[in-house]
């Protein structure tokens, strides 16, 4: 078991390696929740640490889900303090968070933590922001796309690292250095090295779609193939290799053909016409996404069959509007209408 573990430790090392997610003589903040990922990430980080000269500092954010989520907080001070890491811990009334956007409560912790996390990591000047998304955590997301309908962007799941926010180049990077280890060898590594994680009962709960892909979608699929957590792994590794192509073509296809106005995107409707179809549609997402909204495939649709169709303008969830004429396609947004549209528009 020691020798497995110890090749476990060489494979995140790697990971880590190949996609440059840990430079040396860095600061990173580790995401802690207290479950057995977070558990074994801050661990092996801590032991990949000195030879790396990797600065770690704990963040743990309590949801206020659970009547006993302040338990969670106060084990993972323990654990950071056994290690002698620095920790900043936080609360986010994300119920509250919820009704207030409108939209569900995963989305909604998702967005807490994520600001959380920023604020942390530019408060102590980190680069670097480590998750404990597992390989099994990106099936379950391919899964997820697979069932709403997703393109190359959507179906290359999680990245092993990004930009926080992605259009900001001077955003913390977010780092998974688990994203190729299974949640079985998370287990197994918690047990060899006596972790003993805090469970969350709501993981086992059928309320949340991702429970019922992890506990459901994903076993049946695994009798047809038990390879299924790598094979599906490896699909999004090749999304995320087609998807970086697109976006250089697309943003190759943007100089020639789009100009920022003020708040008005003018592109030139006949070179937007000779585009291939895909880049017809990354150009479009382009448009949106400068100015603040994300779209759905569909939503994609509707404005290319607009534009087919010659319609004079078409109106998106977010408050956005396409303007056709001969000559030229015009992108703008009415903010009155984001927050009417806010729930339609999808994650970009």
């Amino acid at each position: 078991m020691a020798q497995q573990q110890h090749a476990l430790i060489d494979r995140v090392r790697a990971f880590c390696d190949r996609y440059d997610l840990l430079p040396g003589d860095s600061t990173v903040v580790v995401a802690v929740s207290g479950g057995p990922d977070s558990l074994c990430l801050l661990h092996l980080l801590q032991r990949l640490s000195h030879a790396r000269r990797l600065r770690l500092h704990v963040a743990h954010l309590d949801h206020q889900l659970r009547s006993d989520s302040q338990d969670d907080a106060r084990f993972v001070a323990e654990v950071a303090a056994a290690m002698q890491l620095p920790i900043t811990v936080g609360q986010a009334d994300v119920a509250a968070l919820a009704r207030a956007r409108r939209g569900g409560v995963e989305e909604a912790a998702r967005v807490a933590r994520l600001t959380f996390l920023e604020q942390v990591a530019r408060s102590i000047d980190a680069g670097r922001v480590a998750l404990g998304h597992t390989a099994d955590d990106q099936a379950e997301t391919v899964v997820l796309r697979l069932l709403r309908g997703a393109g190359p962007a959507g179906l290359a799941a999680m990245r092993p690292r990004r930009r926080l926010r992605v259009a900001d180049r001077s955003a913390p990077w977010i780092v998974r250095p688990l994203l190729e280890t299974t949640r079985a060898e998370v287990e197994a590594y918690c047990r060899e090295h006596g972790l003993v994680p805090r469970r969350d009962p709501s993981n086992e709960s059928d309320t949340y779609l991702r429970n019922r892909v992890r506990g459901y979608i994903l076993p049946l699929l695994k009798t047809y193939n038990p390879n299924i957590v790598a094979t599906l792994g490896r699909t999004a590794r090749v999304c995320a290799d087609e998807d970086d192509l697109l976006v250089e073509l697309t943003e190759q296809a943007w100089q020639r053909i789009a100009r920022v106005d003020g708040t008005t995107i003018a592109i030139d409707r006949s070179a937007f016409e000779a585009l291939h179809h895909a880049l017809q549609r990354r150009v479009l997402q382009h448009a949106a996404a400068i100015s603040g909204i994300a779209l759905e495939a569909k939503h994609l649709d509707l404005l290319l069959d607009g534009i087919a169709a010659d319609r004079r303008r078409i109106q998106t969830p977010g408050g956005g509007w396409l303007r056709i004429d001969a000559k030229t396609l015009r992108w703008s947004v009415d903010r009155a209408q984001m927050t009417h549209y806010e729930q339609g528009a999808a994650e970009a």
